[in-house]
């Protein structure tokens, strides 16, 4: 009752899921305000419009159990092969590579989704969200983003002022690419209050009598319920012509909200409460858990059955599916509970952990998990039994819960002594797991404790690795370099590390020192396969980073060579060097390497190292001049690359998205972009310097362009990218007039051209050579070596800049004119028009604009833009979100081959309506 605006806007959102795709709703409000029964008739009415549910519900005890929230989800599905295809795939794996096994865990997910969302519209609900467990938030982040086109809406509930990270960060991460609205359930107005009192009571009643069960209740609709009814059943009401009113005066009535949910419980015979009580210490229990709810209780277990029974009958506990029993409402639940009193509760947790444990020394089944939990509610401070199950449980589930996992530990070290040598064992395991979840910033501290205590050995060097690893990916390199270098001044430490260590000299500025461990390293000796080809591929990065690709080629073949035939590590060091190459513009060894990684991963069934491969098959569909497949690409990789927090990865996609949407023209989506922080990686970050320094010449900042690229040169020009730099300088400075200064600069970088062994940086080097001296011979090279190199848009730029420095190059131009159009490079597709005018030449017609290619929705997108709209005002107006509308555009330009808004309103300007 009362919530029927609520449930009209939520029903109109999941309307709006066909045409916008992923819609997100979320519901907050305190307890009992009526969060569960909206959800509820909501389920019901979507239903009704055949759209496909799937509800979950989580509590206290769910927030434990990894997955679980995921998994109640798809159960809730009738039973068919997908169904339990992405069952099968939630079952917890200890000895499966995490990345492998939550790569698939995520895909069967996302294959749900997407079959379930083919033919009609499919709903997700969530109740409670804020207890809902970290295992399956992170799982949910990523399938919602990967299925964010889908027609399907999100639909959860919290607690208002929730301060669960884990959900917020699920509804921040999702907002990027879908629409989230907020709605907080307010009291019930006065009106609603006396509907739910007059059902209560089946009378109706009188304003004074609903004006008071208001204010006791302040309009919380469950507490309205159950104030009415302890009324009731306290003779506190009477009629008085067939309408109900008060038999005493309000100032009489002692009926708080509390006391009135207490009453429920309040008449129970001793013995039904005492098992009351245990039942709210365990949450949730199942039948076959009645003997053990028996000797919590403390009570002969005929007596805890006929108890049970009455609980049910009270309506106290219901049943709920095929998870047990439950309390009707969890307020009744945490009202028991908090009443038992700190003491009491700890007690009963003990006794329930103490009967667990003994099962478990009988050799009969017990729930882990469900132990652990009950331990460290009740364990006092120094309890080593206690710590050694967390510590298991931890263990247990570090290879495919490791938020789980973090959690255990934590709890495990808070029960330990400062002094305790099992602290560095757990600090440790706490490191490892939060690196394993991806949560670098938090896997530090630990790390660096445990380092405190660690002997020299295999686990100290894990512990060293990852902690330098994620004081690596949060920008702390100063930092790593530093560890790195005691790691390696304590002695013995292995060859992996001390590789990680050269590589991090080279982001400190420190290339000599760089260069001169390089041949140290590949002298150490190799413990293993799988440190041969993490050497290796350091190797190569290091290589790489220094532009020395022919070496950086030769160093990826030996990671190969080092992986001995393992299907695991030939794919690792398939996938990296991929990434790595491809960086460096090394097309055809890259696609090699990637096309025979994503079949091997394919014929292992491997999930590993997916943010590697995306990164080099998206950077060779932008190198090779695919870009639309290059954009469709980001859009499907994206999510996965940010969930594993692979941020040179990222940094990679990011970095072409703005180079495709600068030289496309859609400075509107450019923006956006160029707005994010810029990578951290030393080599993706100049990388993104000159396409930022692009977006900046097309807004028309030129000087600040300038500045940028200056800025990202540095000292020495061996570095990563720097001939792309000063190449975009030295063209700047000659069209400033600037000659002289354009040519030292080409001296410059003609001093270092000897070393420029990719294909990439040899067609710059010979472009802008070409151009600064006007020299057609050069600018032919430059053609021929992007042409082999497979650098199809550096080829089109050679070939426009060949065009215009020699009047006999007219086949060459249309070539690069075509080139452009086909690529959406207009600004460069007109400079290549411009100068085919100039020499008499005919230019190739454009594809038309035919009319009725827009959608409906693209359409009304269109004339938006048309009207001189801001997307965000779009959005508004048309309910969506703003990176909808982002989506809608670039579609609308490439169909329209336009690159700008004034060029769209021209476009629509001359289509009939």
């Amino acid at each position: 009752m009362g919530r029927e605006p609520e449930l009209r806007a939520v029903l109109d959102c999941a309307d709006h899921a066909p045409a916008t795709g992923l819609v997100v709703v979320q519901v907050t409000g305190e307890p009992g305000i009526g969060k569960t029964s909206l959800l509820a008739e909501i389920a019901r009415r979507l239903k009704e419009r055949h759209v496909g549910v799937l509800a979950s519900a989580s509590d206290v005890l769910g927030k434990r159990i990894p997955y679980g929230a995921v998994v109640a989800l798809i159960r809730s599905l009738p039973p068919d092969k997908i169904r339990a295809e992405a069952l099968a795939a939630l079952e917890i794996s200890v000895t499966e590579d995490s990345g492998a096994w939550f790569g698939r865990a995520c895909d069967r997910v996302v294959r749900l989704l997407t079959e379930l969302t083919a033919t009609r519209p499919a709903a997700l609900l969530i109740d409670d969200l804020d207890h809902v467990d970290d295992d399956s938030l992170a799982l949910l982040t990523l399938v919602l983003r990967r299925v964010s086109a889908a027609p399907l809406v999100l639909i959860t509930t919290s607690r208002s002022h929730t301060s669960e990270p884990g959900a917020e960060s699920l509804l921040d991460r999702v907002e990027q690419h879908a629409e989230v609205v907020r709605i907080d359930l307010a009291p019930l107005s006065g009106a609603d209050v006396t509907r739910i009192v007059e059902a209560v009571l089946q009378t109706p009643v009188d304003e004074g009598l609903a004006r008071e069960v208001r204010q006791r209740s302040d309009g919380n609709p469950f507490f309205v319920t159950e104030i009415a009814r302890s009324l009731r059943e306290l003779d506190l009401v009477t009629l008085d012509g067939n309408r109900a009113r008060l038999a005493v005066s309000p100032e009489a009535i002692r009926l708080t909200r509390r006391e009135a949910l207490l009453r429920r419980v309040a008449p129970l015979e001793n013995d039904t409460r005492l098992v009351a009580r245990a039942v709210a210490v365990f949450r949730r229990v199942r039948l076959d858990q009645i003997s053990l709810l028996a000797r919590v209780a403390s009570l002969p277990e005929e007596t805890v059955v006929a108890a049970f029974d009455e609980l049910l009958r009270a309506h106290i506990v219901v049943h709920d599916d095929d998870r047990g029993y439950r309390f009707s409402h969890a307020l009744v639940g945490e009202a028991l509970y908090h009443e038992v009193g700190p003491a009491q509760r700890r007690h009963l947790h003990s006794l329930i952990s103490a009967r667990l444990l003994d099962d478990r020394a009988q050799g009969l089944p017990v729930d882990l998990l469900q132990l652990a939990w009950h331990l460290a509610e009740s364990a006092a401070p120094g309890d080593r039994a206690a710590v050694s199950v967390l510590t298991e449980a931890a263990a247990q589930a570090r290879a495919s819960a490791p938020e789980t996992a973090a959690a255990l530990c934590a709890r495990a070290l808070q029960l330990l002594p400062r002094n305790a040598p099992e602290r560095a064992e757990l600090l440790a395991l706490q490191c490892r797991v939060l690196a394993r979840a991806s949560r670098p910033a938090s896997a530090i501290d630990p790390g660096l404790a445990a380092l405190e205590s660690l002997e020299p050995g295999q686990e100290r060097t894990r512990v060293a690795t990852a902690v330098v690893s994620s004081l690596f990916s949060v920008g702390r390199t100063a930092e790593a370099i530093e560890l790195a270098d005691e790691e390696v001044a304590r002695g013995g430490a292995p060859a992996s590390l001390q590789a990680q260590r050269a590589v991090l000299l080279v982001y400190n500025n420190r290339h000599e020192d760089a260069v001169a461990e390089v041949a140290r390293v590949e002298a150490l000796p190799l413990s293993s396969p799988a440190e041969g080809v993490i050497v290796f591929e350091h190797l190569a990065m290091l290589t790489s980073l220094l532009f020395q690709h022919d070496r950086t080629v030769e160093y990826a073949n030996r990671a190969l060579a080092c992986s001995d035939g393992q299907p695991m590590l030939e794919l690792q060091a398939l996938s990296v060097c991929a990434s790595i190459t491809a960086l460096a513009g090394l097309v055809h060894d890259a696609s090699w390497r990637v096309r025979r990684a994503e079949e091997l991963a394919g014929q292992v069934g491997s999930h590993g190292f997916r943010a590697e491969r995306a990164a080099s098959r998206i950077a060779l569909d932008w190198l090779g001049g695919h870009w639309d497949t290059a954009l469709d690409g980001i859009g499907r990789w994206l999510p996965d690359v940010e969930a594993a927090q692979a941020d040179q990865a990222l940094g990679v996609l990011q970095t072409i998205e703005l180079s495709i949407r600068t030289w496309r023209g859609e400075l509107d989506v450019a923006a956006r972009l160029a707005s994010l922080p810029a990578p951290q990686s030393v080599n993706v970050s100049r990388l993104h310097a000159v396409t930022l320094a692009e977006y900046l010449i097309a807004r028309g900042d030129v000087d600040e362009a300038y500045a940028l690229l200056a800025a990202n040169v540095g000292a020495r020009l061996e570095s990563a990218y720097s001939c792309l730099l000063v190449a975009r300088m030295i063209e700047l400075d000659l069209e400033r007039g600037r000659s002289h200064e354009a040519q030292d600069a080409l001296d410059r970088l003609s001093d270092v051209s000897s070393t420029r062994v990719s294909p990439w940086s040899r067609t710059t080097i010979r472009r802008i050579g070409g151009v600064v001296r006007r020299d057609p011979t050069v600018l032919k090279e430059a053609v021929s070596e992007a042409a082999l190199g497979g650098l199809e848009f550096e080829k089109a730029r050679a070939q426009l800049a060949l065009g215009e420095v020699s009047d006999d190059e007219v086949p060459v131009l249309v070539e690069a004119y075509t080139a452009f159009q086909r690529l959406g490079a207009h600004g460069l597709r007109r400079q290549a028009g411009n100068r085919l005018r100039a020499l008499g030449a005919k230019v190739p017609r454009a594809r038309s604009k035919a009319p009725g290619l827009l959608t409906e929705a693209e359409e009304n997108v269109a004339r938006l833009v048309q009207q001189g709209m801001r997307n965000r005002d779009i959005a508004a107006a048309l309910h969506y979100s703003p990176r909808t509308i982002e989506v809608y555009l670039s579609r609308i330009y490439a169909k329209l081959h336009v690159s700008s808004r004034l060029e769209l309103a021209r476009a629509l300007d001359a289509k009939p309506r």
